[in-house]
């Protein structure tokens, strides 16, 4: 029973306060959507003059690259591009590489439409940006203070000869001084120079970037977005503009400047590699003719037909621990060209094509994490001068990984020796076999196994060279548009209609809170 009437008296103090509640909003409604309308009001008029942004949109296919080491691509940009064995999931790579800052600074001095940018009113009285058709050009402009990267100033026309420079302000404009045109301008915080291409009434607004760096922090790294397919090497690079056209062509010139680098940086790494076994190969293919000569003559001379079978086998054993000693001796000059470079080259990129020849995989991948470390450490350098704590450790973690380099080709080194001692002992035990060997049979094993370790060098170089130009030819089909650069036809931002319906719905609720707060200090004092 004392449960039941609990209930009602619970049940009671909630319809109390209910009430309560409705007839404060009650009292407080007028106030509540007088002020939510004013400030709704107040953000539509804002809204209204907001700048609208064109979406730019593309799409492109990175194939992976086939080699021995499961698809790691060749130093530089390339080894960015294509480091991995899966194209879907190695996209992440292409992704850093093309928003940093080093790929898109080459696109901005390609487009020059972000260091200077001008502003007329139009009739609706909305600020619009133009880059056609302009009456004046801004020239020889410097900032002296960094502080001012973005700065804006008004061009006001007086007659055909002169003009009045302003510095905008909430209230009234400041005066900067009236200046004649093709004249330079010179003033604490910046000089500049504006040139007239003809007569015009309306003012300009224009804007100073300062640096390429202030425009890619500010608005291209903003408006740029690039996402890679989970299933496929499919990449979708995106771009906001206040253009159309011009955000079409930044993203035109950002994949090809992309692509043609990457490609270039392909190809001139498989032709050092292709160079250096065409050298090896002249000097086997020299070795082949020598020593297959030097066979048949003694073969003529000697009268014989065909070689013992125990010397057969001979031969054959011979032969094969040559071929290795051969391999091994080329694996030898490698290293030391490796470690040549080490020590007088300051891009560690160099090495990748020779670490590729070894199948050093291993140390590629250290290479690769050295070069995502560097990109954290230059994307980070834009807002973090050198000594922030991040990049100290960010330096640290590279000089460590360099020591592994050295660490790891000087191992390959000492491993490729210890080969080299048991290939000779090997070779030791057959040649003490030979000597057992009639002296007809000693000269002929020593003339075939020569001939034949020289031929299988230079099938075996021919071989490795076939796949680094396969690679070098096949560079250029890694890259491919599958969908065309399209512009939204509509603007995409701002969100009008979107941004006035959640400012009313946000500002109804405040304006509610606000009310309870009147009512709580109007008890208060009573």
């Amino acid at each position: 029973m004392n449960d039941i009437n609990h209930k009602k008296l619970s049940i009671i103090k909630d319809e109390i306060n209910l009430k309560e509640i409705f007839f404060i909003i009650s009292s407080y409604r007028w106030s509540i959507i007088f002020f939510a309308i004013i400030i709704t009001f107040g953000v539509a008029i804002k809204v209204y003059f907001m700048p609208k942004y064109y979406k730019s949109t593309v799409m492109i296919e990175v194939k992976p690259q086939d080699n021995k080491t499961g698809g790691f691509s060749m130093g530089g940009a390339a080894a960015l591009l294509l480091g991995g064995a899966s194209g879907a999931t190695n996209l992440e790579k292409d992704i850093t590489l093309l928003k940093t800052y080093r790929t898109n600074k080459k696109i901005l001095k390609k487009i020059n439409g972000y260091m200077v940018r001008y502003f007329i009113t139009n009739k609706k009285y909305k600020e619009v940006e133009v880059d056609k058709n302009l009456s004046i050009t801004v020239v020889n402009i410097k900032i002296n203070n960094f502080e001012n990267y973005g700065m804006r100033l008004i061009v006001k026309p007086l007659d055909s000869t002169q003009y009045q420079l302003l510095e905008p302000r909430i209230f009234l404009d400041k005066s900067l001084g009236i200046y004649h045109y093709s004249e330079m301008v010179t003033n604490e915080e910046f000089s500049l120079m504006i040139n007239k291409k003809r007569d015009f009434n309306s003012s300009y607004t224009i804007e100073l970037a300062g640096t390429k760096r202030y425009i890619y922090e500010n608005i291209i790294n903003k408006n740029l977005k690039i996402e890679a397919d989970q299933t496929s090497p499919f990449i979708t690079l995106s771009f906001l503009d206040n253009m159309p056209n011009r955000g079409e062509s930044y993203l035109k010139n950002l994949v090809e400047i992309y692509t043609k680098q990457s490609i270039k940086d392909i190809k001139e790494e498989t032709s050092l590699m292709i160079s250096s076994y065409d050298k090896q190969l002249q000097k086997i293919e020299n070795r082949v003719d020598t020593s297959a000569k030097k066979l048949e003559e003694y073969k003529s001379q000697e009268g014989i037909v065909k070689a013992e079978v125990q010397a057969g086998v001979l031969i054959e054993e011979l032969s094969k621990v040559d071929i290795e000693i051969a391999q091994n001796r080329y694996k030898e000059e490698l290293v030391s060209s490796i470690i040549a470079l080490l020590e007088t080259e300051q891009n560690i990129d160099t090495i990748t094509p020779t670490l590729i020849e070894l199948g050093d995989k291993p140390t590629i991948e250290l290479i690769s994490l050295i070069q995502e470390q560097e990109i954290k450490v230059s994307d980070l350098l834009i807002k973090y001068n050198a000594s922030h704590p991040i990049i100290v450790k960010l330096y640290e973690l590279i000089d460590s990984l360099k020591a592994k380099i050295f660490s790891n080709v000087h191992g390959l080194k000492r491993a490729i020796a210890t080969k080299s001692i048991s290939l000779s002992n090997i070779k030791e035990r057959y040649n003490e076999k030979l000597q057992s060997a009639p002296k007809q049979e000693q000269k002929i094993i020593k003339l075939s196994r020569n001939y034949q370790v020289n031929e299988k060098m230079y099938i075996y170089l021919m071989q490795e060279r076939s796949g680094a130009q396969l690679t070098h030819d096949k560079a250029l089909s890694r890259f491919r548009v599958i969908e065309a650069i399209y512009t939204s036809d509509k603007a995409v931002k701002p969100k009008k209609v979107l941004i006035i319906i959640i400012t009313f719905i946000t500002s109804i609720i405040f304006m509610i809170f606000i009310a309870f707060f009147r009512e709580f200090m109007r008890k208060e004092d009573t």
